[in-house]
């Protein structure tokens, strides 16, 4: 591209841009910054720094006035999306409701930025699968981690116990009549050397005892809080799973929906012809 072909193309350019923002033809806006990300290979995040001059306080106003046409949409596209003035997306509007994101205005997006946002589509898609024991698989797996190192402790335990029988169980041997009496005469020790090891298990046991006692209390306690907070939390994926199926036919529909938030978008301003305020 020869230098008067360039200067021609970003003279037409510029044109376009601002007759587009006096008419406020949203399509059109977006249209200039997909073309100017696609052109100078540019992330489209930073377009509009660039068609703007990199003005800080052009960029702000830029961006006011698209989102409040992709807000607009979102209302409509997703209805049971509470989204608020300043592009925060809250599913649903029940107490408890979630935060699910923040828009993009430049990615005609939703995007998740914690941990706890980025929850909810796994979540949604682990109850589809099996609603009617959906809290009882996550009460299963938390029980288990909960107590491993109480069953462990419980395990050692028994193999204690089950070690120490056989010794507290075995009859005497040779332990009365002369043969007894020839035994104690010949080696009288016997029995008190057995007598240590005894004692050791029985010590060994009771600490293990201890230790199970005060770490099953502490394991009940927080089964008790963690069993609390998974039921509000499985009550808040069902209130949102139905919200899902009630517009849609599947969690993978909804979430289809989310993947082409931009091209719906779009469509939506291009049907509009790219009119004033589209």
């Amino acid at each position: 591209m020869s230098i008067e072909t360039s200067l021609t193309y970003q003279k037409k350019f510029f044109s376009d841009f601002t007759d587009a923002w006096h008419k406020k033809s949203r399509y059109r806006l977006y249209q200039g910054i997909d073309a100017t990300a696609e052109n100078l290979r540019l992330d489209i995040e930073e377009a509009p720094g660039y068609i703007l001059a990199y003005d800080k306080s052009a960029q702000a106003e830029l961006h006011d006035f698209l989102q409040i046409g992709l807000i607009d949409f979102l209302r409509q596209h997703i209805p049971f999306f509470e989204v608020n003035d300043q592009g925060v997306v809250y599913f649903g509007n029940w107490y408890h409701r979630r935060d699910f994101g923040h828009i993009n205005v430049i990615l005609r997006a939703i995007t998740q930025s914690t941990d706890e946002q980025r929850k909810i589509l796994p979540q949604l898609e682990a109850f589809s699968d099996d609603p009617d024991h959906y809290l009882d698989r996550q009460l299963d797996a938390m029980r288990k981690e909960v107590y491993r190192d109480v069953d462990s402790l419980h395990t050692q335990i028994d193999n204690l116990e089950a070690e120490a029988a056989p010794v507290r169980d075995q009859p005497t041997q040779g332990g009365s009549g002369f043969r007894g009496l020839l035994k104690n005469f010949i080696d009288p020790s016997d029995d008190d050397d057995a007598a240590p090891s005894s004692r050791t298990s029985s010590a060994d046991a009771s600490q293990l005892k201890a230790r199970f006692d005060k770490e099953k209390l502490a394991a009940d306690d927080t089964f008790d809080k963690r069993k609390r907070e998974l039921e509000v939390s499985a009550a808040i994926t069902r209130y949102e799973y139905q919200a899902v199926m009630n517009t849609y036919s599947s969690v993978a529909e909804f979430e289809n929906v989310l993947a082409n938030l931009k091209d719906d978008f779009m469509q939506s301003l291009k049907v509009e012809g790219g009119r004033t305020h589209a």
